[in-house]
């Protein structure tokens, strides 16, 4: 396991736009289940209606999530709708699709963090991102917002989670530069 001297969470956006998605997915296999013990698909549906109850107790659940502040996560929803949607006839793509929405709706909500340590900045996206210093032209934090600024004219810049201290924001400051100064001093040589 690696450790870093420095990891920067950011502001996380809003993230109303996924739980949308899998709010409309939820509903969309709520009405199908309901259509389809309608059409008398199951000759006893109470497995159904298990899983169908199952997932909308988990979306009422992360509505009361949302309302309390927390960030609720429709995953398990969606992992139960898809085991109904492979019990379906024909579900098998439908199920895939769901199963993928579960895997990745965690990943998609994680938190937006940078690492900083002697060998490189890492981002923690989906998937990681290694940027070793010799492509860094310049990082640092000025006013609550962290800016690193590539010899590639990239920039990234983004709002810090909490207020940073005076004394933290120079140390890290002086961290970098010292990091730029011995990459820059090792592609010379």
């Amino acid at each position: 396991m690696r450790i870093f001297d420095y990891i920067i969470v950011c502001k996380s956006p809003d993230f109303k736009n996924v739980d949308r998605i899998s709010q409309f997915m939820l509903f969309i296999s709520l009405a199908g289940f309901s259509y389809s013990i309608f059409l008398g698909l199951y000759p006893k549906p109470a497995l159904m209606i298990a899983i169908m109850t199952s997932f909308t107790s988990w979306w009422i659940f992360c509505l009361f999530q949302r309302k309390r502040g927390v960030v609720p996560y429709y995953r398990l929803g969606l992992l139960l709708a898809s085991w109904g949607w492979f019990l379906q006839p024909n579900g098998l793509i439908i199920s895939g699709v769901f199963l993928i929405a579960a895997l990745f709706e965690r990943q998609v909500k994680f938190p937006y963090e940078i690492a900083f340590d002697p060998a490189g900045i890492v981002i923690n996206t989906f998937p990681k991102k290694h940027f070793p210093w010799a492509l860094i032209q310049n990082a640092i934090i000025k006013d609550d917002i962290i800016t690193v600024d590539f010899k590639n004219n990239k920039l990234i810049q983004k709002d810090i989670n909490e207020p940073v201290t005076a004394t933290v924001t120079d140390e890290f400051n002086t961290f970098c530069a010292e990091q730029i100064a011995k990459s820059s001093q090792m592609a010379a040589n």
